[in-house]
């Protein structure tokens, strides 16, 4: 059965890792926005922000593909990324009335998400392409996530994930509501 599982959200809530946890976890197909822009960075490459920008835009119109792809032929899949809303805009024109989609809208509070960008930023080994824009100051990066959460998701069923910590990886309801989307289980049972 097709069913479309989204996964958006805040920067540093653990996106990328649910996302693969629940692909191996339910055998559905995954693709995740930073693992194709990774590789068409590797192939084509970028000087400057500007490229890259038009690198997210790329990997967007990959991931769009493959869904319509996939709905041709009744195939489950996830969706990862940090959707923007002309992006909510385009998965809904593609799958309303169509095919069912549950969004996992992931945030946290401001200053864990600042805090571990920060650590990504200046510790861990992330691809180049990731990096582009530098090291944002903790008001940027706030007026960066507002943005996000000003998106309109409304029109999906929406499960909103908090991600201060990620205990949430291990939590059996959230588990369950997945499984009640992806099963067709009437919840009120």
């Amino acid at each position: 059965m097709n069913k479309i599982i989204v996964i958006t959200g805040d920067l540093a809530t653990g996106k990328s890792t649910y996302a693969e946890l629940l692909s191996q976890k339910y055998h559905i197909l995954l693709l995740t926005k930073d693992k194709i822009k990774e590789l068409l960075a590797d192939q084509i490459g970028f000087k400057d922000r500007t490229e890259n920008l038009r690198l997210s835009r790329g990997s967007m119109a990959v991931m769009f593909y493959v869904l319509a792809e996939s709905m041709k032929i009744s195939a489950p899949l996830i969706l990862e990324a940090n959707f923007k809303a002309m992006d909510i805009k385009t998965l809904y024109d593609l799958t309303w009335e169509k095919v069912p989609v549950l969004v996992l809208n992931f945030t946290a509070d401001y200053e864990i998400l600042y805090n571990r960008f920060k650590r990504r930023i200046e510790k861990e080994n992330r691809h180049p392409v990731h990096q582009s824009a530098g090291l944002l100051d903790f008001n940027k990066f706030k007026e960066y996530l507002d943005i996000g959460r000003a998106i309109d998701l409304s029109k999906f069923k929406v499960i909103n994930v908090l991600a201060n910590d990620f205990n949430y990886q291990n939590d059996l309801q959230l588990f369950q509501e997945i499984e009640n989307f992806l099963y067709d289980v009437d919840e009120k049972n």
